[in-house]
């Protein structure tokens, strides 16, 4: 059932966008002398309607789409004699260009506003400090001799000056725009500063358009969780797999760094300790005596955090995993031979895992399973279409602290002045143009599947999420429909804006104006090509429907 809500998203989205994307050609014709006769968000008969001046501005009955009605711009149409001179299609070509192009760049510009607007609304407000809570096993964090509770005071990149570090946005985007380049950190350790130099390593994610390459040196702004589990099965004695501890030694303990350091002051002897225990209402206090703290290999305990271990969480009754003897609590080692630290580890498995093929789990005390990942068909989100994937049936389950930022070093005061927004928000908006460009490529030459255009139930659908999620969701959403949208309308395609512009373009070049009967035939070619691209959409958008 359709809610208010998502109506209202809705009719946000397209009105909105559609009123940014008219008010260009308004703005930029009356500017360029061509009389405007009227100005319509939606198509159909008029709801309500009123005039000012020469022009009519009227909300009509179909609210997927709008016009902007000028004199003479109808091939072959003749403006009235008041009228002579400010007829569109007697204007010179560069003002029918310029007209033209006025709805797309509006489509570009407006994201730019929204997010100079967002980013000003959210200045100043409190985000993670630059500071390190926890270091990734073997990442170039620790490689580089980062440690936890360091605080990064500036980064120098090659060629480019050092940079204060006011808070981790800064510190994330100084490292993930240099992978595999060596950088100058400084960091501030107990008051001391010390010069350290880190090599971000190269991660390669795919956004479903294209593959993006950035830096990342394995570092987390926060503290570990004091959730836990043995290094090895019976290396702490009573601690079980996911305790949460709450007191070493009678002394209180918040995250998992003063479970380390409390457990490394007790040099190797054993400690009481309290711990919760249990899921949910069963959860309870727990007192344990003569807990290790020392175990092969370091410590007795690892923090239970996919990013800085490899303890199984999450086990599927009756999956591959579970048949194989895989048990809630277990910490693998390594996986074919190939020693494994962390969940992160791991990913190497999307590129070798193959249909029929076994894969073997080392785990911590001696144990060794193998199984064969089951083959399952799945629904693409995107296109509706089913898709293969491999289950292994089992994950990582991360403790959820309580409060959202509980555990962070500490946060600060976030203040960027205005040229720096707005600068950040055009590099945003060309990042989303870019993106978007490359993705319509990619479907017109056919290296993404067609399916992956919607229509306007995937619109309204996309729009409720997103008012769903919260007004900045809303907001980015409409920033790239409103790219997708100027886009769209550049496409060389009659009856669009790309089509106007590239006719025009012709006549600059050739000095003579396109005859009626071509104006006529592109017309139609181009409201077929219209109309099959909204049937293309409607029949995807029934496929997500009924999947």
């Amino acid at each position: 059932m359709m809610s208010l809500q998502a109506i209202g998203a809705f009719i946000l989205v397209v009105g909105g966008l559609v009123f940014v994307h008219e008010l260009g050609h308004f703005v930029v014709a009356k500017l360029l002398g061509v009389k405007v006769l009227r100005f319509s968000i939606g198509f159909g008969p008029r709801l309500l309607w009123w005039t000012h001046g020469e022009t009519e501005y009227r909300i009509s009955a179909l609210p997927l789409g709008g016009y902007v009605k000028m004199a003479g711009d109808v091939p072959g149409e003749e403006p009235g004699p008041e009228d002579r001179g400010r007829g569109f299609y007697e204007q010179q070509p560069w003002k029918r260009i310029v007209i033209g192009f006025a709805g797309p760049a509006s489509n570009f510009l407006f994201p730019i506003l929204l997010f100079t607007v967002v980013a000003l609304a959210q200045n100043g407000t409190l985000v993670p400090a630059a500071a390190v809570g926890a270091v990734v096993p073997g990442s170039a964090a620790e490689t580089a001799g980062l440690r936890p509770g360091d605080r990064i005071v500036s980064i120098g990149a090659p060629r480019e000056p050092v940079r204060t570090m006011r808070g981790w946005p800064d510190l994330v985007h100084a490292v993930s725009a240099h992978p595999g380049e060596r950088l100058a950190v400084v960091v501030d350790r107990g008051g001391r500063l010390e010069p350290l130099e880190v090599v971000p390593e190269t991660e390669e994610r795919s956004n479903g358009v294209e593959t993006e390459r950035r830096g990342v040196i394995g570092i987390t702004p926060s503290w570990p969780a004091p959730v836990v589990a043995p290094r090895a099965p019976g290396a702490a004695g009573p601690l079980a797999p996911f305790d949460e501890v709450t007191r070493v030694a009678g002394a209180p303990v918040v995250h998992f760094g003063e479970v380390e350091r409390a457990f490394a002051a007790a040099a190797c002897r054993p400690v009481d300790v309290e711990v919760r225990r249990g899921e949910g209402a069963a959860r309870a206090a727990v007192a344990l005596s003569g807990v290790p703290t020392c175990a092969a290999g370091g410590l007795s305990v690892l923090p239970v955090q996919k990013e800085l271990s490899a303890v199984v969480g999450l086990v599927e009754a009756g999956g591959p995993a579970a048949v194989a003897g895989l048990t809630r609590g277990d910490v693998i080692k390594a996986v074919d031979g190939r020693p494994i630290r962390t969940f992160r580890d791991l990913d190497f498995l999307d590129d070798t895992l193959k249909a029929g093929k076994a894969i073997e789990l080392s785990l911590a005390g001696g144990r060794t399973v193998r199984f064969v990942p089951r083959t399952e068909l799945v629904k693409d989100r995107a296109t509706g279409e089913k898709v293969e994937r491999f289950a292994l049936g089992f994950g990582a389950d991360d403790p959820d602290p309580a409060l959202p930022g509980a555990l962070e070093v500490a946060r600060v005061p976030y203040d960027r002045g205005v040229a720096e927004i707005v600068s950040a928000a055009v590099a945003q908006t060309w990042d989303l143009t870019r993106l978007t460009a490359v993705g319509i490529g990619k479907i017109l030459t056919g290296r993404i599947s067609h399916r992956q255009v919607g229509g306007i139930i995937t619109l309204f659908d996309q729009s409720a999420e997103a008012a769903a999620a919260g007004l900045g969701t809303l907001l980015f959403w409409m920033a790239l429909v409103s790219v997708n949208l100027g886009l769209m309308n550049l496409l060389p395609i009659p009856v669009l804006d790309g089509g106007h512009i590239a006719a025009a373009l012709v006549e600059q070049v050739t000095h003579r104006p396109l005859s009626l009967r071509v104006r006529e035939v592109a017309t139609y070619v181009g409201l077929v090509l219209l109309g099959l691209l909204m049937i293309l959409a409607f029949r995807n958008d029934i496929v997500r429907m009924m999947g």
